[in-house]
């Protein structure tokens, strides 16, 4: 008698899970990492075809996903935005990071305290304000989300977003009548995100930004060209920054000789407690300025920053928190949305 070759009968849950991994890959999301961002009931949602529903259905209201009418999740349409991205990054590698993103925001934009009111337009007036009412000679991280959120504009830090694909350094979107910052990239310390934070404010000024449902502006990375690759809204917003955050935009550079991480830590402290600008900015705009041997000394600044006397060890992903707990309304929230914010460590 010929041997007949058998095949185990899948297992149901296991063949669910299977087939929405695959849907969901087509769209950009990983589901190996989106799962552990889920509710808790999301285990028992793959034991029947309903529950599967109901993890579509959260999906859609708080992934940037949607349902089509066959019950296949695509990616939620939303407006043509304006990518600034670099020559090797494609709109489709940032799209599904941009989506779940967006979809963070409006959440977080209905739940918002204060109504939002427009940023003044001149970054040396918006500096003098948000310096008189800090406690500082320089204008830190802190101070900086705090200026944000008191015109009623939430800013949200997502370096885990789980999307495959790059992500994003930062973002501008308006959603449910107000403009949300959105910061993805992952810093060691405080100082790497004010220049970001600074650089998306200024595109916010400038109104570079339509104020019309879904609209947005995505910055693959934030840095300042030179020559033939300049944009003049990314110049603009880079100048409003490096106003922001210096008196009259003052700049600085390394000499040439190159200091040790101790001797660059005690020279930035003193620089800028003497010129008005963060200890930690003045070592990255020193550092960005700067060539050694061709290249720009980043290890020398990333050891530098770790020795800068600091009033508290907060990194910069609890000082985003903190600023939005405190100023968000958790009772216009769903609890399983909450539960969602809180597992992606924005809450």
């Amino acid at each position: 008698m010929e041997a007949v070759a058998l095949s185990p009968i899948p297992n149901t849950a296991v063949k669910l899970e299977r087939e929405l991994r695959a849907e969901l890959a087509e769209v950009g999301v990983v589901w190996n990492s989106l799962k552990q961002v889920l509710p808790d009931w999301i285990d028992s949602a793959f034991q029947s075809r309903s529950g599967i529903v109901e993890l579509k259905t959260f999906l859609s209201r708080n992934a940037g996903l949607q349902l089509t009418s066959d019950g296949h999740l695509t990616t939620k349409q939303l407006p043509a935005a304006c990518f600034k991205t670099n020559a090797a990054t494609s709109v489709d590698q940032v799209t599904a990071a941009r989506s779940m993103a967006t979809a963070c925001a409006r959440l977080l934009a209905k739940a918002t305290k204060t109504p939002y009111t427009r940023l003044p337009d001149e970054a040396d007036a918006f500096r003098e304000k948000i310096l008189k009412y800090g406690d500082k000679a320089w204008i830190d991280l802190s101070m900086l989300l705090s200026a944000c959120w008191t015109h009623g504009i939430p800013v949200l830090y997502m370096p885990s977003l789980p999307v495959q694909g790059r992500k994003m350094e930062g973002m501008v979107t308006f959603v449910s009548g107000r403009p949300v910052i959105i910061l993805t990239k992952k810093v060691p310390h405080p100082d790497w995100l004010l220049f970001v934070l600074a650089h998306e404010i200024g595109h916010l000024a400038k109104r570079h930004l339509p104020e019309d449902e879904g609209q947005a502006i995505v910055d693959d990375t934030v840095e300042v060209k030179a020559g033939d690759d300049r944009d003049q809204q990314e110049e603009e917003a880079n100048r409003f920054a490096t106003h922001l955050l210096a008196p009259g935009g003052k700049e600085v550079t390394i000499g040439k000789r190159l200091p040790v991480a101790a001797e660059f830590a005690a020279v930035a402290q003193k620089y800028g407690q003497d010129n008005g600008m963060a200890p930690g900015y003045v070592i990255l705009n020193a550092v960005h300025n700067s060539s050694i041997n061709g290249k720009k000394p980043y290890p020398l600044g990333q050891a530098a920053l770790k020795l800068l006397l600091a009033e508290d060890d907060s990194s910069a992903a609890d000082l985003c928190k903190n600023a939005l707990r405190e100023r968000i309304d958790v009772n216009l929230l769903r609890d399983d949305s909450i539960e969602f914010l809180e597992k992606l460590d924005l809450l």
